[in-house]
């Protein structure tokens, strides 16, 4: 039975992964009520995605849910690093156990606290099985339409929106829907993606791979011995063991090869068994099958982001491989850049060529992730764990020291493996601009996000934690033209001087001086910076 009267929605998400629910958080915290469809009945059910990045917890917190998938993960925390040998068990003997605090992310290291100083977070461990039920909650606390088990069928784009028609699994019921827009989070293979054509680039498939999910208990082996990835060399199992909670819940990726022939059903039940046995060295440990699910290991990326009405987030706009841990991050902050703005156009206080600005954004960062995703794989597909050690961390240089080309190549690659959001996005309007010293990463120019500053001598309150989704001017000095500026404006900026004891390290952390304002978006990221309120260029930002 089809209803005759379209429901109409401000924006319809396809997919409730954990970018279409990160979606959905994103448009509530700009009071945009969404619609989000998903074909299945719950949330993931598979431990895929292992960690959230530094970037993705800042986002979290901002969202008030950091804690809730840090808390959800926490069995996880400890499980950082690779190994590589025989069998898990050989690998784990020549290992002494670790003593003292143990280390749950990497910013924690010796050598990383100029980095770790940039930021109020650090990332997290958790499987996408225990973070998207966090997500879902929240979702549905604040007020989403979440339908699970509904699948979009059909979608066409018209002048002004989107018009879908959606399934009920369960009863068959379907409904008609329009939107203004559409948000494609419906993952790899992606039917939005394909029915609108869009080109892809990269190299494709790389390997395919078994993950097998099961369960044995080998707390007591890894305690204090905690990893990430252990890769196994035995010829014939070629794959890796992958940590979910350091206790009893493991992954094996198990290489196959479909073109030599092989296919799903041929690896029985006795036969998994077999491999995971030899692939753990511990013929007598009881291991019980949870799951199995076949997987093409691939990298491939949009051209573009956008078409119309219409946008792509996650993995229906860029896969890549697991080495990274870049997949569920990339998506979940295209979602965060890609909410503020529809809810502006939405709400009338920008033009809706402000969302063109979405793909020139994003998809650079999702092609780049995926493009480096792909060089950490061999041939067989296997990280290659000795490229991803040797970026070895190299701290920024003190002022008035050059950093030599190569040290600054590995600098990055570190940030950037964690979770600093050192990339710069295009910049629309003219800014009056210091010079960057040598030390500095996030200087607060336009296009960068805004620098990281605890307010409060308890370090509990960052200048971060002032956005929660909305236009903030930081002052240097009197608010008062500032404030008069704003109130000129057709959108709401919340202006926040800078207390007095935080001048000197804001002038520090940005090269500001007396009388300069940072005009920073929604989503954290400096717009303009100048020492002129009234040229504050906020309509031509949303343009």
């Amino acid at each position: 039975m089809t209803t005759q009267q379209p429901l109409h929605v401000p924006v319809l998400i396809a997919g409730g992964g954990i970018t279409g629910l990160s979606a959905a958080l994103f448009l509530l915290q700009q009071g945009i009520r969404p619609l989000l469809v998903e074909r299945h009945r719950g949330t993931s059910i598979h431990p895929r995605a292992r960690g959230f990045d530094i970037r993705t917890m800042e986002l979290f917190r901002e969202l008030g849910v950091g804690e809730a998938v840090r808390e959800a993960g926490k069995a996880l925390g400890p499980a950082w690093g690779v190994l590589r040998g025989d069998t898990l068990a050989a690998v784990l003997a020549d290992i002494r156990p670790r003593e003292g605090e143990r280390i749950t992310y990497p910013s924690q290291l010796k050598g990383l606290e100029s980095l770790a100083a940039l930021t109020p977070e650090s990332g997290a461990r958790c499987t996408q099985d225990l973070a998207e039920p966090v997500l879902r909650a929240a979702a549905e606390e604040r007020g989403a339409q979440l339908l699970f088990y509904t699948e979009m069928i059909s979608f066409s784009q018209e002048e002004d929106g989107v018009r879908a028609e959606l399934r009920d699994r369960e009863t068959g019921a379907t409904t008609l829907v329009t939107a203004d827009y559409l948000v494609a989070a419906d993952g790899a293979g992606s039917r939005v993606r394909q029915q609108l054509q869009l080109p892809v680039t990269g190299p494709g498939v790389l390997a395919d791979f078994l993950n097998i999910y099961f369960e044995a208990d080998m707390a007591e082996l890894v305690l204090n011995r905690e990893f990430s990835i252990c890769i196994i060399d035995t010829p014939g199992i070629t794959g890796f063991v992958t940590a979910i909670n350091n206790s009893d819940r493991w992954v094996y990726q198990l290489r196959y090869y479909p073109d030599k022939g092989e296919r799903v059903e041929d690896y029985t039940e006795e036969r998994l068994q077999t491999v995971l046995h030899a692939a753990l060295g511990m013929p007598e440990l009881p291991v019980r099958i949870l799951s199995v699910l076949p997987w093409e290991m691939t990298v491939r990326v949009a051209d573009t982001m956008q078409s119309g009405h219409i946008f792509l987030a996650g993995d229906a706009a860029h896969v890549m491989t697991p080495y990274g841990g870049k997949g569920a991050n990339t998506g979940i902050q295209d979602a965060q850049n890609l909410a503020w703005k529809i809810a502006a156009v939405l709400k009338g206080h920008a033009a809706s060529s402000l969302l063109d600005s979405y793909s020139p954004e994003r998809q650079p960062i999702g092609l780049a992730n995926a493009l480096r995703s792909a060089t950490l794989a061999d041939e067989n597909g296997i990280l290659k764990d000795q490229e991803i050690m040797q970026r070895q961390v190299i701290a920024p240089p003190k002022a008035g020291e050059q950093a030599s080309p190569a040290e600054m190549t590995l600098t990055q690659n570190v940030r950037t493996l964690i979770g600093i959001p050192d990339y710069r996005y295009p910049v629309k309007v003219a800014s009056h601009c210091p010079p960057v010293p040598a030390d500095k990463v996030l200087y607060g120019l336009p296009g960068t996000r805004v620098p990281h500053l605890w307010l409060d001598d308890d370090r509990q309150l960052s200048t971060l934690d002032l956005l929660k989704g909305r236009f903030t001017l930081f002052v240097h000095g009197g608010p008062a033209p500032w404030q008069a500026a704003v109130n000129e404006q057709p959108v709401f900026v919340q202006v926040c001087p800078l207390p007095g004891n935080r001048l000197a390290p804001w002038e520090e952390a940005t090269g500001a001086a007396p009388g300069e304002a940072l005009l920073v978006r929604p989503d954290g990221f400096v717009a303009w910076r100048g020492n002129d309120a009234t040229r504050l260029p906020l309509a031509e930002l949303l343009s």
